[in-house]
């Protein structure tokens, strides 16, 4: 860097062209602008670059599905919010380096639970159970107390819940497939619960959405059409019902085996041979029998006793 003593350019702040002036311990000073070449970004940067462009790409997609359903409530930091939340579910990953990492229906869970589209409007529930049932179902269940959390405003009648599960293919960004439900409930009514039909497809993850609405008395006409009287966020995030392997059928009859050509000589040596008789056994006549020796036993010697 260079020290300016031009007193024309003595004061300038800011760039000119490519030259840069700045002050610094109250000397000026001078320098070029810096050239960004497709070479001055590190091997690290890029894959960053790309990573957090993957999931900018993938909450768009999440955004676009979801408008496809209803048009939620949002303000001005929805979008950088839901980046931010979708990129750091892509980073959990540990089982890739970095810029091929993958999206996991745990991670996007843990980022994406209980985010909110409108954070002008305090509207959040909590205790709500989203369940996959056997059958690929999803079950919402909203807790007996669900409506002390909220604060309706006056003329209020009813609470309009609107549930959506949407599959998200993230590595295509595309939507696979969306269910909802919907229901109007009255002021007062405890627990409460709403089933998305579930079609099984293959995804990485089911989103599951709910949007709560302040309606009037006629349950037609919302309460009041502000940011503040409309909420949606996303209970949860669930692995998706992947379809059924079919069964591969076995054939009824399996086909015979060929045997193999065999020569003569083979088949008499595998053949049983038969085996011979045993020898017959021999007359004994009693007279050949020799009588048994007799053995004569000796006799003791004789004590001697001696005579006095």
């Amino acid at each position: 860097m260079a020290q300016n003593f031009n007193i024309i350019t003595q004061g300038l702040s800011g760039h000119v062209g490519d030259l840069i002036f700045y002050e610094r311990n109250g000397k000026p000073f001078c320098r070029r602008m810096p050239q960004y070449g497709p070479d001055s970004m590190s091997a690290a940067s890029k894959q960053s670059s790309r990573e957090f462009a993957k999931a900018s790409k993938a909450a768009k997609s999440i955004r676009s599905a979801l408008n496809g359903v209803w048009q939620p409530a949002k303000e001005e930091t929805t979008i950088y919010r839901l980046n931010t939340a979708v990129y750091a579910a892509l980073r959990e990953d540990t089982l890739h380096v970095r810029g091929k990492r993958v999206f996991k229906p745990a991670a996007l869970h843990q980022h994406l639970k209980d985010f909110r589209y409108n954070n002008k409007a305090v509207m959040t529930i909590g205790g709500i159970d989203t369940i996959r049932q056997e059958d690929g179902n999803i079950l919402v269940k909203l807790p007996a107390n669900w409506q002390n959390w909220l604060n309706p405003p006056k003329d209020t009648g009813y609470i309009q819940l609107h549930a959506a599960a949407l599959d998200m293919d993230l590595e295509n960004n595309t939507c696979m497939g969306s269910a909802t439900a919907a229901n109007c409930v009255p002021l007062g009514e405890k627990q409460h619960s709403l089933l998305l039909p579930a079609i099984p497809v293959k995804a990485t993850a089911t989103i599951v959405v709910l949007q709560l609405r302040f309606l009037h008395s006629d349950a037609d006409i919302q309460v009041n059409k502000s940011a503040k009287s409309e909420q949606a966020f996303i209970t949860a995030v669930l692995e998706p019902a992947l379809p059924v392997a079919e069964k591969q059928v076995l054939p009824s009859k399996a086909p015979r085996i060929m045997q193999k050509k065999r020569s003569a000589a083979a088949i008499l040596e595998t053949a049983p041979q038969p085996k011979p008789d045993p020898f017959p056994p021999l007359p004994i006549d009693a007279h050949s029998i020799a009588s048994p020796l007799s053995v004569k036993k000796d006799k003791k010697p004789p004590t001697l006793v001696n005579v006095e």
